[in-house]
């Protein structure tokens, strides 16, 4: 891959892909990525949960990605935060590396290649630092440009799609009263809509609101309506400062 200043001799507007409906499959898993889709792909950044993985195929020629990257806040106060975009080829015999750092306002930044030929690439975003406080954002990445490819990945992606969004496996972070609490406590989602614990809790879930992203949970006597952040959590609808049940990465 060879890095450019600008792609020279081509207008990269004449190649843009009509925009789609942003995308929200965030993958946690570098064996997976997501793959990169028409138009936005926006996310979430959590250092607590780690760094999220995209994909991309790619022909000879220019292509370009785009990355707009606004750093969380923390009690209604802006926090400063930085994200590293790094950019490799699945055997890394390129890696490319830009950092933004946002304070609230959105820290952008463009990055045009020139493709020697086809290949596919990997983006991992991952937070700059230790993680002492929870620190993270909004990012969005747009890739455009006649080498960019859009489709199937070849290594498929490990995020689910429609209502299944939810299913997975992630660490409680608040307590319900009859829970068992004293130790680690992780809680999983299948696809078949049941919810189960570590400690032996059962329940169920369902899809409330689609567009919202919001399931109602029911384990037991305790119910809750809880908002899906891909790549960070679920939150309760009613607090979104708080992850009550936080994403837990592959191991």
């Amino acid at each position: 891959m060879k890095l450019a200043q600008g792609i020279g001799g081509v207008c990269l507007s004449a190649f843009l892909i009509a925009l789609a409906d942003p995308a929200y499959p965030q993958s946690l898993d570098p064996r997976a990525p997501a793959r990169l889709t028409p138009g936005e792909n926006r996310g979430t950044l959590d250092c607590m949960v780690g760094p999220q993985y995209w994909s991309f195929k790619y022909s000879k020629g220019p292509g370009k990605l785009d990355v707009r990257f606004s750093s969380m806040g923390l009690l209604g106060n802006s926090t400063t935060a930085t994200m590293n975009v790094t950019i490799s080829d699945l055997h890394h015999t390129w890696t490319v590396t830009r950092a933004l750092t946002s304070s609230g306002p959105a820290a952008v930044t463009d990055m045009p290649a020139t493709f020697t030929g086809p290949g596919e690439a990997v983006v991992e975003l991952a937070t700059n630092g230790t993680c002492l406080v929870r620190t993270g954002g909004d990012y969005v990445i747009t890739a455009s440009g006649p080498a960019i490819e859009f489709g199937v990945a070849a290594a498929g992606s490990a995020a689910p799609s429609g209502p299944d969004r939810i299913v997975g496996t992630y660490s409680v972070m608040v307590c319900a009263p009859d829970f068992d609490c004293q130790g680690s406590l992780a809680i999983r989602f299948d696809n078949n809509g049941t919810v189960r614990t570590t400690d032996g809790h059962s329940g169920t879930w369902t899809l409330f609101d689609p567009d919202s992203m919001i399931y109602s949970v029911v384990i037991g006597g305790d119910r809750w309506s809880m908002k899906l952040v891909p790549g960070r959590g679920l939150f309760n609808t009613s607090d979104l400062s708080v992850v009550v049940f936080q994403s837990v990465r592959p191991r």
